[in-house]
């Protein structure tokens, strides 16, 4: 078949696919209604379908009364994303791209971070006009919690502008759990109202198994994430101690505020005195990953400070024989002594509208129904038919609207006589700590503050750092980003066009590049290889020797470059050219010119010169931690090509049944990231997993593997050994191609078997290792999926290897730029070692042929 005839077919075919795809036989909306895109972090069921259903049916009558109102259909859209508060890139670039949700469900403090940089709508325009016009479901700020209603409001430093960028949905703080029974037993009555003496009672309260490890927990402290174990984080320990952490203007992080340094200091001691933060976290991952009833209700933790979700979900659920009781969180004795009422925290989630929505007049009056008590009830309703047909107690969640929140646990929980008093109880002591209380900064650096407090209470509990030194380090990074976006450095906008010309003019450069390397210096090399002189002009000897057809072929070759019979070869080398051009040169450049910006998708990108790559080397401890972390990764390669060579020379064996065997080695590196990532977060508990459980029957102390610095590193690469039957196929094929005459003429030599082997076989896999080792090489340095999995970078930044820190300043910091400087420098680091590598292969690499 000719070139044309297959390009043809191809377009025939293509344009058929493109009248078949979904996109095109999605069901047109009807004349007049308005599709209202719906983002909430799944897809719009249960009880928020009822809600959404009830809307439309409203907006539907309401248009019939007066057809000048319009229809209203709301869209579920889907987020794909694994965290939408850590990870919102699907979210931003559709902002950026022009095509966002018209509504999203999302993180209060969030929302301000991101409004700062111009991705959400100010609502301030919508509440005024319905307000001024008596609108009885008009949205009013004395309605909600102050605590709830502040977060969403965010007030520019540099144009003193204050807006309203969300309408505050569901809220949760967090108060003090306590067993009421363990701590009778030990002498206790009442819950402990200060650190002091909630440190007292937390090492009396805290038993240790023969081996000394953890078995109860008198107190949890909540700083390193997951439910089972306590919410509480530094932030509410500083807040505690009367700490601030961001300056009245917004424009200073105070995260090494001396309140917070004292509340660093005091969680430090704490862990030290329960026997070590490695062994504290190694106790809390025992029920975390295990997936395991929760601790507190076993009796295996004893106090904690964790949110309403656990009375919504756990106690009232399973918690009824469990003499349990809450409280105001303990406070330091000298913030009770100056009759402080901050003990808590306030969080939640709220509606807002993205700043380049379609709709936004719809999406408002979505947002407004579902911010109302009708919505409200309906879907408490809808989820307390759901609970109770499952024979589950229910318990609405708290709302951030103070009438709609007293309305809920009015009519569900305190008129409810079959309520057990005990969550009655509890839920008025949550609903107390609402007014008043400290929420996360308003602040365009709200996901690096979040990040840095946990690094530098990491730092601190682990000893890497005295408390004042890692929040001074984490200060530095957060105040860098901070200056960045209210006292940006001397830039200038870039001018695309000219990026344009750039790149139209390198690939005219490169087409006449690729000619003239393929039409002279080529044509020499042709001469070589067919025996030819160099060139056929060098005299008569030349000419004498040069036989006339061979060269007045070659001749013919270099002056039709563009003959006919090229004709097919472009058009199928056209679609990988402008896939090329358009798909991967272009975004190279683009990476190359944001490497010298700032940039951050929302915002024009603004040229900064060599700031990047001076803020890279010179004032980011990251880069040279997750450096170190990445090469010290490298220490696998040899080790894992040593075990897949192994086991490639086992099933290289003449046996019976070695196709099986090769299939079980096999298995293990064709398992999803994922999955295998979950396995071995359950192989590596300290406690219950199966690793520790096989030391211990052969009477070793196994360590917290994980949970600690010194042995996360080596738990990756050890996980990473069960995939060495990937790397086994390579080595079978290198061994199958060595022929067997060479360990014949070997034998009659006298060669024994090891003798056979360094002497032949490994010298014949030497280009298997080469490869095996280029590739290792690569794909080390571009380690990411176990870490993002199974330790988000911990513990103190152990596994935060180089393509984690591009990734979180890339997609969770938005820090484009920055992140496309360290994407160059890790491409030049890999092609340097590669380069490196392949010069050095003349002294070792042994071919056939050579």
């Amino acid at each position: 078949m000719s070139a044309w005839k297959v390009a043809l077919y191809s377009a025939l075919i293509l344009t058929a696919l493109w009248f078949l795809s979904p996109s095109r036989s999605e069901k047109a909306p009807e004349p007049g209604v308005i599709e209202i895109t719906y983002m909430g972090g799944g897809p719009i069921s249960g009880e928020l379908g009822d809600a959404v259903r009830a809307f439309e049916e409203m907006s539907r009558r309401s248009h019939e009364k007066d057809s000048s109102k319009p229809v209203y259909r709301i869209i579920s859209s889907q987020n794909a994303s694994q965290n939408q508060t850590e990870d919102p890139t699907r979210f931003l670039v559709g902002v950026a791209g022009g095509m966002p949700p018209d509504v999203i469900r999302f993180d209060r403090y969030a929302v301000t971070e991101w409004a700062a940089r111009g991705a959400f709508a100010d609502l301030s325009g919508f509440i005024e006009r319905d307000k001024a016009s008596g609108d009885p479901e008009a949205i009013r700020a004395e309605d909600f919690y102050d605590s709830c209603w502040d977060e969403v409001v965010y007030r520019d430093p540099k144009t003193g502008r204050t807006g309203v960028y969300g309408v505050p949905e569901k809220v949760d703080n967090r108060a003090f759990f306590y067993n009421k029974d363990l701590l009778a037993r030990a002498g206790y009555n009442e819950p402990p109202k200060s650190w002091e003496e909630l440190e007292a009672m937390t090492i009396k309260l805290t038993e240790h198994d023969e081996k000394g490890r953890i078995k109860r927990l008198g107190f949890a402290p909540g700083v390193s994430g997951g439910s089972s174990q306590g919410n509480a984080w530094l932030y509410l320990y500083g807040w505690m101690n009367g700490a601030s952490y961001m300056s009245a203007d917004g424009r200073t992080c105070t995260l090494n505020h001396p309140k917070v340094v004292e509340a660093l200091a005091w969680l430090t001691q704490l862990h030290d005195r329960l026997g070590g933060a490695s062994d504290v976290k190694a106790f809390e991952s025992s029920f975390f990953q295990q997936g395991d009833i929760d601790p507190f209700l076993q009796g295996k933790v004893v106090m904690k400070i964790d949110g309403f979700w656990q009375i919504t979900d756990r106690l009232a659920q399973y918690g009824r024989n469990v003499n349990w009781g809450i409280a105001r969180p303990p406070i330091p004795q000298a913030m009770v002594d100056s009759g402080s009422k901050t003990c808590t925290w306030v969080s939640g989630w709220c509606h807002a509208i993205p700043s380049t929505a379609k709709h936004k007049e719809g999406a408002w009056e979505f947002l407004k129904f579902l911010s109302g008590k009708t919505a409200a009830g309906i879907m408490n309703e809808n989820h307390r038919l759901a609970m109770e047909s499952q024979g589950r107690v229910f318990v609405p969640t708290q709302n951030a609207n103070k009438k709609i929140n007293e309305w809920l646990f009015e009519k569900y929980v305190y008129s409810n006589p079959g309520m057990d008093p005990k969550i009655g109880a509890a839920i008025r002591v949550f609903n107390d700590l609402l007014e008043g209380q400290p929420y996360r900064p308003v602040t365009p650096v709200g996901q690096l503050m979040w990040n840095q407090q946990i690094n530098a209470t990491d730092n601190a509990i682990f000893h890497k750092l005295s408390p004042k030194e890692a929040l001074d380090q984490a200060t530095l990074i957060v105040q860098r980003d901070l200056d960045r976006i209210y006292n940006p450095p001397p830039s200038i906008p870039v001018n695309w066009k000219y990026v344009f010309v750039l790149y139209g003019v390198l690939l005219v450069a490169a087409a006449v590049g690729v000619y003239y390397w393929d039409t002279k210096p080529g044509l020499r090399l042709l001469f070589r290889r067919s025996g030819l002189p160099a060139a056929t002009g060098q005299g008569e000897r030349g000419r004498e020797a040069a036989p006339t057809k061979p060269v007045a072929a070659i001749e013919g070759l270099q002056s039709s470059y563009f003959r006919s019979q090229w004709k097919g070869g472009w058009i199928c080398a056209l679609p990988w050219i402008v896939g090329f051009v358009v798909f991967t040169g272009g975004p190279i450049l683009f990476s190359i010119v944001i490497s010298f910006c700032q940039f951050d998708i929302l915002n024009p990108a603004r040229f900064t010169g060599l700031i990047n790559y001076v803020w890279m080397f010179t004032k980011d401890p990251l880069f040279w931690k997750s450096l170190w972390n990445t090469l010290y990764m490298v220490l696998g390669i040899p080790l894992g090509m040593a075990i897949s060579l192994g086991i490639a020379l086992l099933l290289n064996l003449k046996i019976r049944g070695i196709a099986v065997w090769r299939t079980f080695f096999y298995l293990p590196s064709i398992v999803p990231a994922v999955a295998s990532s979950i396995l071995w977060i359950w192989i590596f508990n300290p406690n219950v997993g199966l690793l520790n459980s096989a030391l211990a029957s052969v009477g070793i102390h196994g360590p917290n593997w994980l949970q600690s610095e010194s042995t996360s590193k080596p738990a990756l690469i050890l996980m990473g050994l069960w995939g060495a039957g990937g790397g086994m196929i390579i080595w079978l094929a290198g061994l199958k191609g060595i022929s067997e005459s060479y360990y014949e003429a070997a034998a009659l030599d006298g060669a024994n078997t090891w003798q056979q082997f360094t002497r032949v076989t490994l010298p014949l896999l030497t280009p298997y290792i080469f490869f095996n080792l280029i590739m290792g090489l690569i794909g080390t340095f571009q380690i990411f999926t176990q870490a993002f999995i199974m330790t988000q970078g911990g513990p103190v930044n152990s596994t935060l290897f180089y393509a984690f820190h591009l990734f979180n300043n890339a997609f969770r910091y938005l820090q484009m730029g920055y992140a496309a400087a360290m994407a160059w420098v890790l491409f030049i680091i890999v092609f340097g070692l590669t380069v490196f590598q392949l010069k050095l292969q003349e002294r070792w690499v042994h071919y056939e042929e050579g």
